[in-house]
């Protein structure tokens, strides 16, 4: 820990030397010597090497996904058990949640683009098994009605993640679309939570005034206070995920 004792001056000193430290820390990070007093500028600078330690963490939590991954891309909970569909799903979500944020490039990672295409082949191969069941125990009539579960909805949140990345393939499309239709039309009977989601997904997925018509039902029965923020009274945790 010996860099966090690193005087002001000699810091000022080494980037007025080395031109290209210069343009790396005063270019893209401006705000290191932007510290009016010494004990602010130790900190500020540690915090840069932290951010440093943070990617070598990440890279080592990537690298611990990789070899949990199973042959078919799906991930159990824990290592040596079974695959797990759910947390299959909340991975690739999480990818996806930081490619957005830019913490991520998945394009530029070979290692994390594979992990997540071979995990979306999985979770796009469920949706069709669930198709297909449905095509197999139940009449067209019956097809209209409401079968779309937190599985499928939580699906269309996290591939909706990847709409230019990975785009829908063609052997996916009917079941895709069967449960999109069904997200549209069934939305009301969801949770607070699963609502979220589908007005995430339909929106991103260009169903946009759907989108907007489930984000202002959420806002009019959300509630706000000082203490608490916007809630909605009806929630309340519970044991599953979708209770949150």
């Amino acid at each position: 820990d010996s860099w966090k004792n690193i005087t002001p001056d000699a810091l000022k000193s080494n980037l007025e030397k080395n031109e290209n430290l210069k343009a790396l820390l005063l270019e893209e990070t401006p705000w290191v010597l932007q510290a009016q007093d010494e004990t602010e500028r130790k900190r500020r600078i540690a915090l840069l090497f932290d951010l440093n330690k943070m990617q070598n963490e990440m890279a080592a939590n990537l690298n611990k996904l990789k070899k949990m991954q199973v042959y078919n891309g799906a991930w159990p909970w824990f290592d040596g058990m079974p695959e797990d569909r759910y947390i299959t799903q909340h991975i690739v979500g999480g990818i996806g949640h930081l490619n957005k944020l830019g913490v991520v490039d998945i394009e530029k990672n070979n290692d994390l683009y594979s992990m997540t295409r071979n995990a979306i082949q999985y979770m796009d191969g469920e949706l069709v098994k669930d198709y297909k069941y449905l095509l197999k125990y139940y009449t067209p009539k019956e097809m209209e009605q409401e079968h779309i579960s937190y599985y499928q909805i939580h699906y269309l949140y996290v591939r909706s993640f990847y709409t230019e990345l990975f785009p829908i393939p063609e052997n996916t499309k009917t079941a895709f679309n069967y449960y999109l239709k069904q997200a549209e039309k069934y939305w009301l009977g969801n949770n607070r939570y699963m609502q979220g989601m589908l007005s995430l997904a339909l929106y991103r997925f260009d169903s946009k005034e759907k989108a907007s018509e489930i984000a202002a039902s959420l806002k009019e029965y959300s509630l706000q206070s000082d203490e608490m923020g916007m809630y909605w009274k009806e929630m309340s945790s519970g044991y599953y995920w979708y209770q949150s």
